[in-house]
This record gives C-alpha cells, sequence and structure tokens, in this order.
C-alpha cells in the first residue's frame, strides 16, 4: 500500500493521503500508527473520510521534511510512504485513485428555449421549471432562474479530483456531463421538435445566452469534495434557437418511458443500442445548420435503425423500410412505399450522386422531406417500443413476415408496376 506526504507549510497542516478503499479495513492499524506520531513530537488526526491524515509538528518541536519523513516511515512502518512535489491534496488524491472509481452526484445543467410551468420526471430525469413558476423555490438545488435538468449519475472519482486545476479538464467533465444530459433532451426533440417548425427545437443542454456552457455537480457520496460551479465554452462552435422553443407540458407516453429507461451508459440490448444511436443522430440533424446535410443525416439514420441487409437494394430496400414504417396497415404500406421511393429518387440520390443543393430540386421543401423521414424513423422506434423487440432480427422478422402477406404483395407490386411505367424502368418485383 502507498501513501504520500505533503509536509506542513506555515500555518497549513500537513497530510498523508491514500486511496480510501486500500485502507478502509485498517482503522486499527492507523490509531495505532497515530499514537506513535504523538510520542515523536506531532498532533494528528484521520480524516472522517478516511482518506489519509492531517497533522501539525508540536510548537515545542523543531522538524525538517527529512525528520518528518523519517518518523512517519517508523510510525506507519505497513505503509510504503513517499514525498511529492505537489501541494495540493486532492491533485495527490488522483493520483493515488484508481482509474474506475466512481462518485455518486447530482448533475444540474440549465436549459435554455424551452418553456416549462411545471416541474417534469420521467425516468431518471427531472425537468425542472422556472423559478417564477417553481411553487418551492427554497427546495430547488441551483442558482439557475431558467429551466434546468437534474439527475443523478456516477461521475469519476478523479476527474472530479482535478477540477477546477486547468480549464482544459474542466471542458472535459462539462462535455461529459452534457452529454449525459442530451439523453434527456433527446425525449424533447422525439415529442415537440419539428424539421417543419424548427423553432420548435431547445437550444442544446447546458449552453446559456453568453455562449458558455453551465453545469453544477454535487457530490452523493461521503466525500470532501464540495458541490462544483462550472462553466466554460467548452465547445468553440454552438446553434442557438433564434425563436422560443417548444413549450413542454407533458413527456408522458408508454414510449417516451421507454427511451428514458435506456441506459446513457450503453449497457443495452442490441436493439435499445440502436435507438440510441438514431436519437443522438437525429440530434445532429436538429442541430445541424446546412439542410443537405440535415437530411442526409436522417437518411442514414432510417438505414441504421433499420438495418436492411448489405445486398437489399431499390425495391427490395424501399419495400422493406416502408413495412417497418406501415404500422400493419396495407394501405398506409403503400402510400409510404411510394412517397419514400420519391424521396430516395428524387432527392436523396440527387443530393448524393448528383451533387444537388435543395434549392436545385424544383418544388422539393428541404423541411417537408426532412420532416417526413423524422417521421419514418420515430414509426420505426415507435414500433421497437411498443412490440418488445430485442434483436433486428426480430424486426426484420416482422417486416418479411408482412411482405409476405398477400395484401401487401398486391400493393408493392401495384406501387412498383406504376412508378416503373412512369419512368420507364423495367418492373423488378422483389422476392420475400
Amino acid at each position: 500500500m502507498i501513501a504520500k506526504i505533503l509536509y506542513p507549510k506555515e500555518n497549513v497542516n500537513g497530510n498523508l493521503l491514500w486511496n480510501k478503499s486500500d485502507f478502509s479495513d485498517k482503522s486499527s492499524q492507523i490509531s495505532d500508527s497515530l499514537e506513535k506520531l504523538k510520542v515523536l513530537g506531532y498532533w494528528a488526526s484521520s480524516f472522517p473520510e478516511g482518506d489519509g491524515v492531517t497533522f501539525t509538528v508540536n510548537k515545542d518541536v523543531t522538524k525538517t521534511d527529512d525528520n518528518i519523513l523519517s518518523d512517519f516511515r517508523d510510525a506507519f512502518n505497513w505503509i510504503s510512504i513517499k514525498p511529492t512535489s505537489c501541494s495540493d491534496g486532492n491533485t495527490v488524491l488522483a493520483e493515488l485513485e484508481s482509474e474506475d472509481t466512481v462518485l455518486n452526484c447530482t448533475v444540474i445543467v440549465p436549459l435554455e428555449k424551452i418553456f416549462l410551468q411545471e416541474t417534469l420526471e420521467i425516468g431518471i430525469y427531472k425537468f425542472v421549471c422556472r423559478k417564477e413558476f417553481d411553487p418551492k423555490p427554497s427546495e430547488r438545488l441551483s442558482k439557475f432562474t431558467s429551466e434546468y435538468l437534474q439527475f443523478d449519475t456516477s461521475l469519476n472519482y478523479r476527474d472530479l479530483l482535478k477540477l477546477n486545476k486547468t480549464i482544459k479538464h474542466n471542458d472535459i467533465v462539462i462535455n461529459k456531463c452534457l452529454s449525459l444530459a442530451e439523453h434527456a433532451l433527446d425525449l424533447v426533440r422525439f415529442n415537440h421538435s419539428s424539421f417543419i417548425r424548427p423553432e420548435f427545437t431547445p437550444d442544446p443542454a447546458g449552453q446559456v445566452n453568453n455562449g458558455f456552457y453551465s453545469v453544477d455537480i454535487i457530490p452523493r457520496c461521503f466525500t470532501h469534495l464540495k458541490p462544483f460551479e462550472l462553466s466554460g465554452i467548452s465547445r468553440p462552435f454552438s446553434v442557438s434557437n433564434n425563436w422560443l422553443g417548444p413549450q413542454v407540458d407533458y413527456l408522458n407516453s408508454s414510449v417516451t418511458h421507454y427511451l428514458a429507461s435506456l441506459e446513457p451508459s450503453g449497457l443495452n440490448n442490441e436493439i435499445e443500442l440502436s435507438i440510441k444511436i438514431a436519437l443522438r443522430s437525429l440530434r445532429q440533424s436538429f442541430y445541424s445548420l446546412g439542410s443537405e446535410s440535415q437530411f442526409l443525416n436522417l437518411i442514414f439514420t432510417l438505414d441504421g435503425l433499420a438495418k436492411p441487409e448489405s445486398n437489399w437494394k431499390g425495391w427490395q430496400q424501399r419495400t422493406y423500410i416502408a413495412a417497418l414504417v406501415s404500422k400493419s396497415s396495407p394501405s398506409k404500406f403503400e402510400r409510404v412505399l411510394e412517397s419514400y421511393d420519391a424521396i430516395y429518387v428524387d432527392v436523396r440520390n440527387k443530393l448524393v450522386h448528383e451533387g444537388k443543393d435543395f434549392y436545385e430540386l424544383n418544388s422539393v421543401s428541404s423541411n417537408e422531406v426532412c420532416e417526413k423521414v423524422f417521421g419514418y424513423i420515430k414509426d420505426v422506434i415507435t414500433l421497437i417500443a411498443t412490440s418488445g423487440f430485442s434483436t433486428k432480427q426480430e424486426l426484420k422478422d416482422y417486416a418479411t413476415n408482412l411482405l409476405q402477406r398477400t395484401d401487401f404483395v398486391h400493393a408493392y407490386t401495384q406501387v412498383i408496376t406504376r412508378v416503373s411505367n412512369a419512368r420507364g424502368k423495367k418492373i423488378y418485383l422483389p422476392s420475400w
């Protein structure tokens, strides 16, 4: 076992610091060693948190740093004690701490361009209304007067010990908290945002009006660390809603509860992981400033979520996607198939293969086609959430079974024949 010693300086006590998990069962040995120190001319006491001792040299005794090190090695002869040139106790504790040690914390992130008249809770997330509407303002855990998001999570203890030493490290912790918070805002975007009405998209989590990002962290374990109020330009580029954002009065639906239950850490089954990735990709589309990148990212998101086989091309791929979106309705399947094929051929292919911009596509509204693909993605996510699928194979089996039904075969035969004739193309019917 290793400990590091910080020598006393003027009116500052010295410290002997260690990894508290390594010493959790050593209380009797620590007490014996403290008694030996008293005989050698020291006052010493254990930290209540269990990560070391604080000490001073008695006033009538003179000790050099070398004397102190020698005395401590004699008193704590069961520990390997090393000197350190660092004068900051938290930095030394971070050096001694295991990389995988975590601390339970409450994280609070301000929310801008979102309107909450009452506090909403879903899963681990608490969307706190703005202070003027809060019936119990004295119970707010943060100074933020705007809406804010509050949730409990585990943060790396070493990261917390090194906070407020460098701007770069603070930014790392801020961005981690923001990434966790975005999982909660995904629920808002899924329910309330729209590409046709982009003003219904909230600002990114933690972004405040002056371009800074802010996060409050409240440690919940028994620790010497006090709450942190972090703020900085942790992201050099940002996107802000120039309007008012969405008014959020509800988040209470079976699908939203399902999405809220997904583990932010990534401990999800195959299909849940696909949904998590899709929600993150939707987020990126909402905050992209280019219509082309917005749309293409949505197309790739739909493919990534549905995961058609790599050899499914043309109508094979189109019918598969339309079946997933159809809600088992042949009439809806027929409408979606024709619409999705037009989006793919007349928009997606022209942007990807011909280098077109949206302004060159006559009578095509970028916001409308983005909204349509967004709707398809939401339909597939809703299908998964309500059907209890846990693997992508179950998703494929569902679509394949529909596409083998007589009414679905009739529907896609009608669409493919009509569209192919209109384009002067050879009719190709997929085999399911």
